[in-house]
């Protein structure tokens, strides 16, 4: 299964150079400063795990100078901790399910140290495996609106992607425009307390226009570390978007969230399942 999460390193970079990451490094000197990205789930069949060093304000580095390649990496549980090694075509360090099992419910322990002794290190807990994710739909002339309900108390934070799949449009004369998500294949993180007395509802354009289509649902839940990180991020986008030197945004950063005692950077874990409902 392909990873839901995957790092971005232009954003570390972003995040370790820019003045307008949001991110509060200021009690770590620029020569010191080191980042650590990796999100964790049961079923991805390797666990990667980043690790770039910073600079000061107004520098650049490129992917080559700012990976660190000769970090002592770990990652534990329960069961006992395995070492990772250094993969140079993902400029990350790996290791293969086969070798160490990410185990649901379970508090996972990340440790890197690099060769300058800088130790970095982390936790975060697995969620349990999500229920399947329950889907309600109708037609709507040629449209298809649907609803997801709400997943169950234990899971506290979660997103949904959708996509189209096994598609068959042929266009002809009165419907030259196919099946299409829009906005409603974007990722969407949700707080399960905050959330409404009504289920979430979309709509998937001239379905019923297609020969054949069908929905695939992406039920993601994930640790507090993770959804933290993601929704924060997107807030320091958001704001950096709208920043300009014309019309330059009037509020003031937010930080980015990071959990790596002795750096910045997160260590978060998901569980997924997917879901396929066959529309036509």
């Amino acid at each position: 299964m392909k990873t839901i999460f995957k790092i971005s390193i232009f954003w570390a970079f972003g995040l370790l150079l820019s003045c307008n990451s949001g991110v509060e490094v200021e009690r770590i000197s620029a020569d010191k400063l080191v980042t650590v990205n990796a999100f964790i789930s049961p079923k991805d069949s390797i666990i990667r795990v980043y690790v770039f060093k910073g600079g000061a304000l107004g520098d650049v580095l490129n992917v080559e100078k700012a990976v660190i390649k000769n970090a002592t990496v770990s990652i534990a549980n329960d069961l006992g901790g395995k070492g990772l090694f250094f993969d140079e075509k993902s400029n990350s360090y790996i290791i293969s399910n086969q070798l160490f099992r990410v185990m649901p419910t379970k508090k996972h322990f990340l440790k890197v140290k690099t060769a300058e002794g800088i130790e970095l290190n982390a936790e975060c807990v697995v969620p349990a495996s999500p229920d399947e994710p329950v889907i309600e739909g109708n037609k709507d002339n040629n449209d298809f609106g649907f609803s997801l309900a709400w997943p169950s108390e234990q899971t506290r934070y979660y997103t949904v992607l959708f996509d189209l799949i096994n598609v068959d449009f042929t266009p002809r004369l009165g419907a030259s425009s196919g099946p299409s998500l829009g906005f409603v294949a974007s990722a969407n993180l949700f707080d399960n307390k905050d959330r409404s007395p009504k289920p979430v509802e979309w709509k998937i354009r001239n379905a019923f226009l297609a020969n054949k289509i069908s929905l695939q649902t992406v039920f993601t839940s994930l640790d507090e570390n993770a959804y933290k990180y993601l929704k924060t991020r997107e807030t320091a986008y958001s704001w950096n978007r709208n920043s300009g030197n014309f019309f330059p945004n009037l509020q003031e950063p937010q930080p980015v969230f990071s959990n790596i005692r002795g750096g910045v950077g997160v260590f978060g874990a998901y569980n997924s399942v997917e879901k396929i409902v066959v529309i036509k």
